[in-house]
Order: C-alpha cells, then sequence, then structure tokens
C-alpha cells in the first residue's frame, strides 16, 4: 500500500497500526525512507482502523442477512467482505481527504464507470463465457457474481468447481 500511496505523490509521515506491525518497522524505515510506525499498545485499536472494519462488517452482515438460504458456503461470505470493501472504497468519505474523490481514484486512479461497474449485481446468475474450440464442448459455465475487478471485468464463483474465476463476458 505504501508504493500505491507514493505513486500518486503521497508523502507517508506515519502509519497507525497494532503490535503485529512491529516486525515491520526496520523494513519499512529502510524501504519507504522512514516513515514513524505509530504502533497501538496491548489491547488498545486504532479507532479510525476499528471503525472502517466495523462499516465492513456491517454491510457483509447485511447481503448476509437479504440471501434467502439458510447456509451460505464459506467462499461467498469471503466474496461478500472483498465486495463490501470494493464498494466502500469506490465513493468518497465525508470525512476523507476528498469530497469529490473515492479513496479507490486517489489511491488507484479508479473511477466509478456505471457501465463497467454497476452491470451486475452481487449473487446474481450469469453465464460466463469460456475458452472453447470447435468442437461440441461447452462455451458458457454457470456462474454467480461476486464483484467488479476495475477493469470491466468481474469476479464470479463457478457453480461447477466452486472457485472463483474472473471474466468480462
Amino acid at each position: 500500500m505504501c508504493s500505491y500511496y507514493l505513486q500518486r505523490g503521497f508523502q507517508i509521515v506515519f502509519i497507525k497500526g497494532d503490535g503485529e506491525f512491529a516486525p515491520l518497522e526496520v523494513w519499512m524505515a529502510t524501504v519507504y525512507g522512514a516513515p514513524k510506525l505509530n504502533l497501538a499498545s496491548a489491547n488498545e485499536h486504532v479507532p479510525e482502523i476499528e471503525r472502517y472494519i466495523r462499516t465492513i462488517k456491517e454491510r457483509t452482515r447485511a447481503s448476509y442477512n437479504v440471501m434467502p438460504f439458510r447456509h451460505v458456503p464459506p467462499i461467498c461470505v469471503i466474496e461478500m467482505v472483498y465486495s463490501a470493501v470494493w464498494w466502500r472504497n469506490m465513493f468518497p468519505l465525508l470525512a476523507g481527504i476528498s469530497t469529490t474523490q473515492s479513496p479507490a481514484e486517489i489511491v488507484l486512479n479508479r473511477k466509478l464507470d456505471h457501465a463497467k461497474h454497476c452491470g451486475i449485481e452481487l449473487f446474481e446468475y450469469a453465464q460466463t463465457h469460456e475458452e472453447h474450440d470447435n468442437t461440441m464442448s461447452t462455451r458458457t459455465v454457470g456462474a454467480i457474481a461476486t464483484r467488479p475487478t476495475g477493469d470491466g471485468s468481474y469476479n464470479f464463483i463457478n457453480l461447477s468447481t466452486g472457485r472463483v474465476i474472473n471474466r468480462r463476458s
């Protein structure tokens, strides 16, 4: 993440984190020019990070609870979290650096494009186009949409294998 910030012209002065980041202190000082690593003490948390985590959990719970199933496979829960993070970073934050640019736009130069990113809803069924030849093998596969990837493609859960696949069509 530090590399992304530096590429976009930011200067990293300090990084907030918990005690798990302590082993990175020397490495970060040599690689990134000595940003101060501000570590929370034992049994404490960084409020900004905890609030962000709470928001992601709430959005994931909301997605989980509107599903009409009693059991949701773990891969779906994982993709719900990824989707919540992806969409959270696509809109400007009221208390953020900019009121007009989203975190994804500031850090990754990724702008929200309705045509590319809003074509398929979370867990919508789709037939994904697969590589094929001139044989009678299947050309599409049943899949469940999870989230856009930013470049116009989407991640799907392949219903035959249960694995996450990335497809444009």
